[in-house]
């Protein structure tokens, strides 16, 4: 049966990866398997601006426009990426990039941190009251001085700013080595 041309919906044009996107994220998601075997058949520019399309209308897997991959090979990289770092890579990548188009060094050497707490239910995973007596989750945001992204932790919301922060710097202090200086609200003081 031959592949249909691809439709124009609403979000195409938006989500959609330009070339020069595509340039600069086909190293990262583009690699030979390290354990060999055939090649995959499925294109991954395809899979990167299907999951953009699910990230900009918030559709469910299964509701995935029609002319995408298939939404078991969709969500397969999804969650392979999720787990082998791809997604942190292409982050930093983008934000590099995006920095040195404003003339800033690629690595930050100041950076901002703040959380938010947002009510959830039990499903997806723990959650907690914190001290504004919200049931849910906490977002740990570490952000550069632009607001580009450079790592965000999801932990329940009875863990206090100041853990969460311990755990989040943890993880990935090693990764800004010219960072030196993180700026915090006076609620990271109280934990």
């Amino acid at each position: 049966m031959p592949r249909r041309a691809r439709q124009s919906y609403p979000t195409k044009d938006a989500t959609d990866l330009t070339d020069a996107q595509w340039a600069a994220l086909a190293p990262l998601v583009v690699t030979p398997s390290p354990n060999g075997g055939r090649p995959t058949d499925i294109d991954r520019r395809a899979i990167v601006n299907a999951l953009l399309s699910k990230n900009r209308t918030g559709c469910q897997w299964r509701m995935l426009l029609k002319d995408v991959p298939p939404m078991s090979s969709v969500r397969y990289s999804f969650d392979k990426w999720n787990r082998d770092g791809t997604f942190i890579k292409i982050n930093d990548t983008l934000r590099k990039l995006a920095r040195q188009a404003l003339n800033r060094d690629p690595e930050p050497s100041i950076s901002v941190l703040d959380s938010q707490s947002v009510t959830t239910t039990a499903a997806g995973g723990e959650r907690g009251y914190d001290e504004k007596r919200i049931n849910g989750r906490k977002r740990q945001c570490w952000v550069d001085t632009n607001g580009f992204l450079l790592r965000v932790l999801v932990h329940p919301a009875d863990i206090s700013d100041t853990e969460g922060t311990e755990w989040l710097l943890a993880a990935y202090h090693q990764s800004f080595p010219r960072m030196h200086e993180i700026r915090v609200d006076e609620g990271y003081k109280q934990g």
